[in-house]
């Protein structure tokens, strides 16, 4: 089979490998759509802090089941399946916690073990998810990404009539303001790209703010009648805009941050005793797949628009590219390797 494999920075191969052979307990799957995350894109410009070159990328998928090895007890050849990317080991003590998102050996595909940038790829039946047949497999893939903006506002415990400031409209940004709104909170998103502005206001952003054009301290306390925000998600991938995040909280307010750049943040230890503040780091996701699946088929998460860019496969490199360089309209590029 054909598959992608990131070499170095910006150095995308694509490969012809065996076809793999599910075990015991695992399926084939039929790679149908895969998303391009912010961490695929920092792996690809070499800003990622575990870039473990050659790798085989691809963690937000989707398909349909090709064949199945021996003692399989998932769902039937044929069926069409959201993937669930991560692998607990069940062991250790985060999982013995049920905080199987942290696990210490945790195995995700497209990092750890090979991903989906490519014809097939193997699966156990606890990451597989059937969708219904009226959801496309694009939209399928960004369940993945669904999963990890409810394990933020999940972290920042956002509920009824919280007032929420969001730090970044990519993907992640957005889906965090969907579940935010889910919960019943109010929601500011800060944006420097217009479109996605645009975006966040139509998923129900109640303010949204250019940072780039003003300071983003005087907008949130208007939102927040001076109070400053109770739970700020930065989904920047930058430094600034965790310190951002720390600098507008209100008091007993919860920082969730999600930024993997590996470089030190300023923190001042008065304003956390002060204001009682909570620093929060959000990892993968202990959301149900099954429920988020629902909520996508339902339109109550519409998925679907953020997809904004398309890419056959022979074309993946393409939409690297494009992922870091962002150009107009740009939300989410999915790469389709059955095309």
């Amino acid at each position: 089979m054909k598959a992608w494999f990131l070499t170095g920075p910006r150095a995308l191969e694509l490969r012809e490998i065996p076809e793999p052979h599910p075990g015991p307990g695992e399926a084939l799957v039929r790679v149908r759509a895969v998303g391009i995350c912010g961490s695929d894109a920092e792996c690809y410009s070499g800003k990622h802090p575990l870039p473990n070159y050659p790798r085989l990328p691809g963690h937000e998928f989707s398909g349909e089941i090709a064949s199945v090895g021996p003692a399989w007890s998932g769902p039937a050849v044929g069926t069409r399946v959201a993937v669930d990317p991560a692998l607990s080991c069940g062991e250790c003590y985060a999982c013995r916690a049920g905080r199987h998102n942290c696990c210490v050996n945790v195995s995700i595909a497209g990092v750890h073990r090979p991903g989906a940038m490519a014809e097939y790829a193997l699966c156990r039946a606890s990451q597989l998810y059937p969708i219904p047949d009226d959801m496309t497999f694009e939209t399928a893939a960004v369940v993945e990404t669904l999963s990890i903006g409810a394990q933020a506002i999940r972290r920042g415990d956002a509920n009824r009539g919280d007032r929420v400031v969001i730090l970044g409209a990519g993907p992640v940004g957005l889906c965090s303001l969907i579940m935010a709104r889910k919960a019943g909170a109010s929601v500011l998103v800060a944006e420097p790209l217009a479109w996605r502005r645009e975006l966040a206001a139509e998923l129900g952003a109640g303010m949204v703010v250019d940072p780039e054009a003003d300071s983003v301290a005087e907008p949130v306390r208007d939102f927040t009648d001076g109070h400053g925000a109770h739970v700020v998600v930065d989904a920047t991938g930058e430094i600034a805009g965790a310190e951002t995040a720390l600098a507008i909280l209100g008091a007993a307010g919860r920082v969730v941050i999600m930024t993997i750049v590996d470089e030190p943040m300023q923190v001042r230890p008065w304003q956390l005793v002060r204001q009682e503040l909570t620093i929060l780091g959000s990892r993968l996701s202990l959301a149900d797949f099954g429920e988020l699946v629902t909520m996508a088929a339902s339109g109550e998460a519409p998925l679907e628009k953020l997809v904004t860019h398309r890419y056959s496969f022979a074309e993946a490199d393409q939409a690297f590219e494009a992922a870091c360089r962002r150009p107009e309209g740009l939300v989410k590029a999915v790469v389709l390797p059955q095309s």
